[in-house]
């Protein structure tokens, strides 16, 4: 098993309750990571929006048998402003350490100039399209779209390991009960697509928990990439377990 494959996945790589059409403006979540029957460590993702803006971070930490082979950890963070129109990120940050090899990146986004730029590296800009989000936060867009009853949602997305724009459709594929060590959910299974790449993730929304994902899967070619299962949940009122 690669095991610095298995925390790479994270990035690609998220009832009967209330839900409000949009996400809440806190919440933290942590998700067990595994590959197959083989616990590979944890996700920790924090979202925090206040007076217009938002800061939203994801930290990986290796666990189980993957933590004896490696202590390499994954830290990415989306600043941005946060409206009634949605997201739009300003800053993007991935940082890998404890691993032998560094594949740092941090992209700033220029809405005036319509490009992003990246810090201490050579990929070139990339043409902002509008409602460009990044990772992090087409997952915050989908929640919304789903609270609304939408099916479907087609967002260019900042795909920071290349620094290019590319088109994430994600498309509804019915309802399925999903366990996880948080509990049982009833969820709206999603599935998303993107121009140029080789993955196909799939996204299990919960409306109990205002449509976050309890849990993610991520293929490459038909084959399993790794999977984030909910341990924990707080947001807005709602919380698991």
């Amino acid at each position: 098993m690669n095991k610095g494959r298995l925390f790479a996945t994270v990035l690609a790589l998220l009832a009967a309750a209330t839900v409000r059409a949009d996400p809440p403006a806190q919440w933290q979540a942590a998700y067990t990571v595994t590959q197959g029957s083989i616990e590979g460590g944890e996700a920790v993702q924090t979202y925090k929006a206040q007076d217009g803006r938002y800061r939203y971070t994801l930290d990986v930490t290796p666990g189980g048998v993957v933590a004896l082979f490696t202590q390499e950890t994954f830290h990415d963070e989306s600043e941005g402003t946060v409206g009634s129109g949605g997201w739009q990120p300003q800053r993007y940050v991935h940082i890998r350490s404890g691993g032998r090899k560094q594949r740092d990146y941090e992209f700033l986004f220029d809405w005036k100039a319509k490009q992003t730029s990246e810090r201490q590296g050579d990929r070139p800009p990339a043409t902002l399209l509008p409602g460009t989000l990044d990772e992090l936060t087409y997952v915050e867009a989908l929640r919304r779209t789903l609270a609304k009853g939408g099916t479907s949602l087609v967002l260019p997305v900042l795909y920071g390991s290349d620094g290019e724009i590319r088109e994430y459709r994600l498309e509804t594929q019915g309802e399925e009960e999903v366990s996880t060590p948080a509990g049982t959910f009833k969820t709206i299974k999603v599935q998303r697509t993107q121009t140029g790449g080789k993955y196909t993730v799939t996204l299990w929304c919960a409306p109990q928990l205002d449509y976050f994902p309890v849990r993610i899967d991520r293929h490459k070619r038909g084959r399993s990439q790794g999977t984030l299962l909910l341990k924990s949940y707080r947001g807005g009122e709602s919380s698991v377990p």
